[in-house]
């Protein structure tokens, strides 16, 4: 959709120092986690040192406890009383120092040979060799001193293992510890630099998908999320005046389109009313539902009887207008180079004329004239049908009426030299009995002529009153009438109505008065884009030399028939009758 060119662009992009981004979230959080990962590894590898610096504690501790058995072994074996003792105390002894020496380098080159270890080892050594070396057998106590001095090694050992395991728990405390409280702070950094502002940008995003561009962004940072966010302020800032200025594009459209709807809805009405009214009914509200939807000015609208040719603009000047008003515009009432009159719109001084205005008028001066046409042409019309009517009427007297009274008249010549001639009562009785029928045939043919002038469409459809005037003649002639009607609704004008509806009258009354039949028949059927009707009896037929005269009402069919721009066919009905063809237009 094409922009309007009111609609304000701000820069999306600003420039390079705005931008630069000082503190990466992508840096940060590695930050965060390589100093997470270091800690981790850092203890892992403490530990590792810490367990390979326990290795071998648990061998020393065994082989001391070994040393100690081993002393129980030889003081055990000096109180033996049997010749064998001596060899088995020099036995002991040398594995007691087999074992001494393993100890010793066991502890060399480990963690636990500590000064206080090494001194208590030097002890050992020490007092064993005094008790190898004295001339007299030790005694148990010297062997329980000695024992003791082994435990005292036992727990040296012990409390450096001690001490290695605290060590070891203490790195680990320490590292699980700066772990914890690290992972503290990154996710309190997360929370602040990416959560919260993840949670205020989406929070804007829906407000602007509900077209509050509005929203506040409540952080700014030196990051990738601060520059989404200026960038995302300044979109918003943009849509909102796009938004502002299409909804000032709307509202203005919509006030043109409810103002074109009020305009046609004045159209209408004024077209509606001027077809169902006449123009001096309706001149005063077509006038007061332009002057309200229009607003300003006066609107008049004045008819003439002569045809003018220019369009004149009057000023207030000239025209004699109150000197409020300074333009007058007249819109001609012109249809068919035939104007009729014109619409005068005074303006007040100092408003200002719409286009819209302009067209509303000459639109209801358009309807207007086309009113004022079409009620001319409508007279016209009028004036001709009734032309044609009284021609039909006319042509009908002069066929029957007159030719009964011209033959009335010579037989009352006839009567009266009768009478001066004074001729025999029987010849005189003779032409009076003529003169009375010729009366009584001229008073049928005066009634039948007085009902034909009268009838009226007073029914709701043509159909209904052809089935009125079958019922009609069945009656009169006294003997079925057969009627079908195969054509579409509404598909005469009311002047094909009438005169068919005439055609078929005169067309059953010749039936009832000459026919002689026992059965007769209305046909009416569509054929092409032409209506054929066709009206048969099963009668004596006409005579020849009649069908080319103007007898039985002929020539007043003929008349209507030539009125409905068709055609019409006189000819036999098989076996016995006559047929009476009629086509015209639809």
């Amino acid at each position: 959709m094409a922009e309007p060119d009111n609609v304000k662009h701000l820069p999306l992009v600003q420039s390079e120092d705005n931008d630069n981004v000082s503190s990466s979230l992508v840096a940060t959080a590695g930050l965060y986690m390589a100093t997470i990962i270091s800690l981790a590894l850092m203890s892992m590898i403490f530990s590792i040192l810490v367990t390979e610096k326990l290795a071998g504690g648990a061998e020393l501790i065994n082989n001391t406890g070994s040393l100690r058995m081993q002393v129980i072994r030889i003081s055990r074996a000096q109180f033996l009383e049997t010749g064998s003792a001596n060899h088995l105390i020099g036995e002991e002894k040398k594995a007691f120092e087999t074992k001494l020496f393993k100890l010793k380098q066991t502890t060399l080159g480990t963690s636990f040979n500590t000064p206080e270890i090494e001194k208590q080892y030097q002890q050992i050594v020490s007092q064993w060799q005094q008790l190898n070396s004295a001339p007299k057998a030790a005694l148990p106590e010297d062997y329980d001193q000695f024992t003791s001095k082994l435990d005292n090694l036992v727990h040296l050992i012990q409390l450096e293992s001690e001490k290695k395991l605290t060590l070891l728990r203490l790195i680990q405390s320490i590292a699980v510890l700066l772990i914890l409280v690290i992972s503290t702070i990154a996710l309190i950094k997360i929370n602040q630099l990416l959560a919260a502002p993840l949670k205020n940008l989406v929070h804007v995003a829906e407000e602007a998908g509900k077209g509050n561009f509005s929203a506040p962004i409540e952080f700014e940072a030196d990051n990738e999320l601060g520059l989404l966010a200026k960038t995302i302020k300044r979109m918003s800032s943009q849509l909102a005046y796009t938004y502002q200025d299409y909804e000032q594009i709307v509202a203005e459209k919509t006030r043109e389109l409810t103002r074109s709807n009020e305009s046609l809805e004045v159209l209408y009405k004024g077209a509606r009313l001027l077809s169902n009214q006449e123009y001096d009914r309706v001149k005063s509200v077509i006038i007061q539902d332009m002057q309200a939807l229009i607003g300003i000015g006066t609107i008049k609208i004045r008819l003439i009887h002569k045809h003018i040719d220019n369009l004149v603009v009057f000023q207030a000047g000239e025209s004699g207008h109150p000197s409020n008003y300074k333009h007058s515009y007249q819109f001609s009432l012109e249809k068919h180079n035939k104007v009729f009159g014109d619409i005068i719109w005074e303006v007040p001084e100092g408003q200002s004329v719409e286009d819209w205005q302009k067209q509303l008028i000459q639109a209801m001066a358009d309807i207007v004239a086309t009113a004022i046409e079409l009620g001319h042409q409508k007279n016209a019309e009028n004036r001709l049908l009734i032309s044609e009517e009284r021609a039909i009427i006319a042509r009908e007297l002069h066929d029957s009426l007159a030719q009964s009274l011209s033959f009335l008249k010579v037989q009352m010549s006839l009567l009266t030299r009768k009478m001066e001639k004074k001729l025999p009562e029987e010849q005189i009785e003779e032409t009076i009995v003529e003169i009375k029928s010729g009366l009584n045939k001229a008073y049928l043919q005066l009634r039948e002529l007085l009902t034909t002038f009268r009838l009226k469409l007073d029914d709701p459809s043509i159909e209904s009153a052809l089935q009125g005037t079958i019922a009609e003649f069945t009656q009169k002639c006294q003997h079925p009438i057969r009627f079908s009607y195969d054509l579409p609704q509404h598909c005469l004008s009311a002047n094909q109505e009438i005169h068919l509806l005439q055609i078929i009258r005169e067309g059953l009354s010749n039936i009832h008065r000459h026919a002689k039949a026992s059965e007769a028949g209305v046909r009416l059927s569509p054929k092409g884009e032409l209506i054929k009707l066709d009206i048969w009896d099963n009668g004596a037929g006409l005579p020849g030399t009649l069908q080319t005269q103007g007898h039985f009402g002929l020539g007043i069919m003929r008349e209507r028939v030539s009125s409905l721009k068709g055609q019409m066919y006189l000819k036999d009905h098989l076996p016995s009758g006559t047929m009476i063809s009629i086509t015209f237009e639809n």
